[in-house]
């Protein structure tokens, strides 16, 4: 299974609990928005994120696995010079997502 990220990961990394679930709060969403959440990482969301939440391949599409292999550690580099869980609305996500898309082409 290929995992891109687990809360806990990040959590034992000294990051607040409350920034970390934000995080892929925000993350879980701009998926789902972009429609790159599976079924269960629909499910998942549903239930709420927490410090439990994990970026899996089981979780997204295959356009979702393919995009967070290629630009996941991009974008924690992006967040992590503001300020990690703070990205609310993707902004950052979707600057990356609009490269990633215009270097496939």
């Amino acid at each position: 299974m290929i995992i891109i990220d687990k809360a806990v990961w990040q959590i034992d990394g000294g990051v607040p609990e409350e920034l970390v679930v934000n995080h892929f709060k925000t993350v879980f969403l701009w998926l789902e928005k972009h429609d790159m959440l599976s079924d269960e990482g629909k499910e998942e969301l549903e239930d709420g994120i927490d410090d439990c939440a994990s970026l899996n391949e089981e979780l997204v599409t295959k356009a979702g696995i393919e995009f967070l292999e290629a630009c996941y550690d991009d974008y924690l580099k992006v967040v992590a010079k503001d300020k990690y869980g703070t990205d609310y609305n993707g902004s950052k996500l979707e600057k990356i997502y609009a490269q990633y898309k215009a270097n496939k082409k």
